[in-house]
């Protein structure tokens, strides 16, 4: 299977998102949280304020300061409010005031947490619920520098990587969130393939939103190789693992996260050739029924079962075989549309392999 996720990336990204190395990219996220402070706020006692400039801000009632609204925390302030965002985005400021003042002084979740940053004034980057736990870009970066050997994990090689590295870098990161992928391109993961020895590789990409954009997920795949427009060939094995930034969100990244990062990077190959090894002898079932029966007693529909077999069949392997299935499923996964569905599948897919 080929994966576009940080091809997607790689051609989107401005270049003040992209840096050159982790260490970089961690002190912009460091930047960001010094500058940073959470409030508790009643939206009922909350004010919009329109600004002459177009913008609009956020301020306790009575009060003529306050903090300029991003785009995005507007959004947020918004959904919470139960007003329509791309409606009063198409109006002046001091008309989308009316509405949106009405909604706050309505609104049946009163309570939310404000993410104020001080870059010359005050923003308010992020309006979420009053339970929200954040975790920070920055507990992520620091993280990974902490886990990870950066001497071993790399960015993606690339033919023009010397003469224009932040083109060729695959380490995102800007005010509302982070993206990195890096990969161990050194330690070859030689194991037996359909159609003889088959060369992978380890790789990790992490995504993070401080401000509500999206939860942290960690994925951790193989693959063959990864070309000059960050196309992941012959991605397989991959396992995720998404924390969502609810109130124990951070203690899951604690106790569950960083302790993954750290064995996955500092675990030897030898590992994953024996369970690769294994997974490909061990067949579950003589014919496509016994196979069937195997993935339903695993929680799989015959929808499932049938992309499975068929999936493996097309990519040369054993549709009878543990690896063989893993990698159809893996397939089928990526047609899931919703985040929380298919990181449930990939996580029962992973299972197979225990």
């Amino acid at each position: 299977m080929n994966s576009h996720i940080l091809s997607m990336q790689w051609a989107t990204r401005p270049a003040d998102q992209r840096f050159e190395t982790m260490q970089s990219l961690h002190e912009h996220n460091v930047h960001k949280r010094e500058i940073s402070t959470e409030r508790g706020v009643a939206l009922d006692h909350m004010q919009c304020i329109p600004q002459a400039d177009g913008g609009m801000l956020f301020a306790q009632q009575g009060a003529t300061t306050g903090a300029n609204l991003t785009n995005w925390a507007f959004g947020q302030l918004c959904v919470r409010a139960s007003a329509p965002a791309a409606y009063l985005r198409s109006l002046p400021a001091q008309l989308a005031a009316v509405p949106l003042q009405w909604s706050l002084e309505h609104a049946e979740h009163q309570d939310a947490k404000v993410l104020l940053r001080k870059n010359g004034g005050w923003s308010a980057d992020a309006i979420t619920s009053s339970t929200y736990g954040r975790i920070y870009d920055s507990q992520v970066s620091d993280a990974i520098i902490k886990s990870v050997d950066l001497t071993r994990w790399k960015v993606p090689s690339a033919s023009y990587a010397s003469r224009d590295p932040k083109k060729a870098t695959t380490l995102y990161a800007s005010d509302r969130d982070m993206f990195v992928c890096l990969v161990d391109d050194s330690h070859a993961v030689e194991v037996p393939g359909a159609n003889g020895k088959d060369t992978l590789f380890r790789g990790f990409i992490i995504r993070n939103s401080e401000v509500g954009a999206a939860a942290l997920d960690i994925s951790l795949f193989l693959y063959r190789y990864i070309c000059d427009n960050r196309i992941i060939w012959g991605m397989s094995n991959e396992r995720s693992l998404k924390i969502r930034h609810t109130a124990g969100g951070p203690m899951r990244f604690v106790r569950e996260a960083s302790p993954a990062l750290l064995e996955y990077a500092q675990s030897d190959s030898r590992e994953i050739v024996d369970m690769v090894i294994d997974s490909r002898k061990r067949e579950v079932g003589k014919d496509p029924v016994e196979v069937r029966a195997w993935l339903k007693s695993r929680g799989f529909t015959q929808e499932q079962s049938a992309l499975a077999i068929d999936n493996a069949e097309k990519s040369g392997e054993n549709p009878r075989a543990v690896w063989g299935l893993v990698q159809g499923l893996t397939a089928a996964a990526h047609d899931v549309p919703f985040g929380d569905e298919r990181f449930a599948f990939e996580r029962k897919v992973g299972n197979l392999l225990g």
